[in-house]
C-alpha cells in the first residue's frame, strides 16, 4: 500500500471522534506505541518501511463500541526469543485488527477484521481474560468495521490491488 494509501486509511480510522489506536503488539520488550493522530499514523508507517518492515498492524476501539480495550502484558519464553520475557497485545472481543501491507511488503494483502459476537460466543471460555462479550456494543463494532472495509476496497481499487 502506498504512503497515500496509508494516508486514506488513517484518515479513516481518525474520521471517528474518540479512536483509540494502539500497535496490536508491542515490540519485545517495550511499551504499546498509542497513535493520536493520522499524521502520527502515517510518521509511523513511514518509519517502518524505512526499516525494512512489511506491515503495520494496529487495534482499534472506538468509544460507542464499549468492551474494554487496553494492552496487556504477555510473558514470552526467553528460550524461545533470545532472552526476552514480554511484550504487550491489544485484544478484546471487539477490538477491530487493520493489517495494512506496506508497499515494499510481501504476504498478506491489507485487510480489516474483527470477532463477530458470533464467534466471541463461541471462544467465551477459553479466554476469559477478553472479559464479558455483552460488554461490546455489537452494532457499533460492524459499523466501524464495515466503514473501514469500505475505505480500505476504495483505495486497493485506486491501487491496482484488488
Amino acid at each position: 500500500m502506498s504512503e497515500a494509501g496509508i494516508a486514506a486509511m488513517a484518515e479513516a480510522i481518525f474520521a471517528k471522534p474518540g479512536a483509540a489506536v494502539a500497535q496490536a503488539y508491542s515490540e519485545v520488550e517495550q511499551d504499546t506505541l498509542h497513535f493520536h493522530s493520522a499524521a502520527e499514523l502515517c510518521a509511523y508507517a513511514v518509519r517502518l518501511e524505512a526499516e525494512g518492515a512489511s506491515e503495520v498492524l494496529l487495534a482499534v476501539h472506538y468509544p460507542d463500541m464499549a468492551g474494554h480495550f487496553s494492552p496487556r502484558r504477555i510473558a514470552l519464553d526467553p528460550a524461545q526469543c533470545d532472552g526476552r520475557t514480554y511484550r504487550h497485545v491489544c485484544e478484546g472481543w471487539g477490538v477491530i485488527r487493520v493489517y495494512l501491507r506496506l508497499s515494499g511488503g510481501k504476504g498478506l494483502a491489507s485487510h480489516v477484521g474483527v470477532n463477530s459476537q458470533k464467534r466471541a460466543e463461541k471462544w467465551q471460555r477459553h479466554y476469559p481474560e477478553f472479559g464479558p462479550i455483552d460488554a461490546w456494543d455489537w452494532d457499533a463494532v460492524g459499523r466501524h468495521e464495515r466503514r473501514l472495509i469500505r475505505v480500505l476496497k476504495k483505495v486497493a481499487t485506486q491501487e491496482g490491488l484488488s
